[in-house]
C-alpha cells in the first residue's frame, strides 16, 4: 500500500478508490495521528458522495487506522507505544520466516532482483527523498517475501510494515546512517543467494528487532504512549 502514488490509476470502483487514498495518507502520515476526519471536507476533496466514503471508512475502521466515536465521528488512529511494541513482534515472528523461505526456494532471477533491491539511497534532510527511501525499503522486503512464494505470508508482512513505517513519516526514529539498512539488506540478500536459511533467517531477525527498538526509543523519547 506504501506503494500507492496520490495521484496514481484510478480503481473501478469508486469505494476502493476512496479507501486507497485516505489509506495512502493515513500511512504516510499527510493525514495525522489523531486527526479528525469531517466527512463533508473529504467529500468535497474527493468528489465523492458520503456513501462510497463511509463504506471506505468503514473498511479502514476494520483494519483500525481509524476509530469512530460516537456524536464526533472518525479520528486517524493513534500511534501508541504498545501498538508499535506489537509491530515489533509480529515482524519479529514472520519475516525471518520468510527470508527462511526465501532461502530456501530463491531462484537466480530472485537472487538478482534481491541484489538489486538491498541499496537504500536516503538522505535524511529531505523529506522526499525519505518516502523514497520507504517505497524502496518496501520492495525489498516484499520482494523477499515474494521470493518465499507464500501469499498469506506477503499479506502480513507488507500490512504490518506499512504500519511500522508510519512514526518515520512524522521524523520520528528515522534512520540518520544510511549505510547501514543498505548492509543488513545486502546481508540477508546474500545470506538468500547461498541458500543459508539459518543466516537469512538471523540477520532478518536482528534487522527487525534492531530498527524496531530505535523507533520505539525514538517514540518514548517524543512522549508516545
Amino acid at each position: 500500500m506504501i506503494e500507492i502514488a496520490p495521484h496514481g490509476t484510478r480503481p473501478s470502483a469508486l469505494p476502493d478508490h476512496v479507501y486507497a487514498v485516505l489509506k495512502q495518507r493515513i500511512l504516510s502520515c499527510a493525514l495525522q495521528p489523531d486527526e479528525r476526519l469531517v466527512e463533508k471536507t473529504l467529500c468535497d476533496e474527493l468528489r465523492v458522495s458520503r456513501t462510497p466514503l463511509r463504506e471506505a471508512l468503514n473498511r479502514l475502521s476494520h483494519e483500525e487506522l481509524v476509530a469512530f466515536q460516537p456524536h464526533a465521528g472518525y479520528r486517524v488512529a493513534r500511534i501508541t507505544l504498545d501498538g508499535f511494541r506489537n509491530l515489533i513482534e509480529l515482524r519479529a515472528i514472520v519475516e525471518p520466516q520468510a527470508a527462511a523461505l526465501a532461502a530456501e526456494r530463491a531462484t537466480p532471477e530472485d537472487i538478482a532482483d534481491l541484489r538489486s533491491f538491498a541499496a537504500l539511497p536516503y538522505d535524511p534532510s529531505d523529506d522526499r527523498g525519505f518516502v523514497d527511501f520507504c517505497r524502496a525499503n518496501a520492495r525489498f522486503h516484499l520482494r523477499v517475501v515474494r521470493t518465499a512464494r507464500n501469499p498469506m505470508l506477503e499479506n502480513i508482512v507488507m500490512s504490518a510494515l506499512d504500519l511500522y513505517q508510519r512514526p518515520t513519516y512524522l521524523r520520528i526514529g528515522r534512520q540518520l546512517d544510511p549505510k547501514n539498512p543498505s548492509a543488513k539488506h545486502r546481508a540477508i540478500a546474500e545470506a538468500i543467494a547461498k541458500h543459508d536459511v539459518a543466516t537469512a533467517r538471523d540477520v532478518m531477525l536482528g534487522h527487525v528487532r534492531g530498527g524496531g527498538e530505535r523507533i520505539l526509543a525514538a517514540l518514548k523519547a517524543a512522549n508516545y504512549r
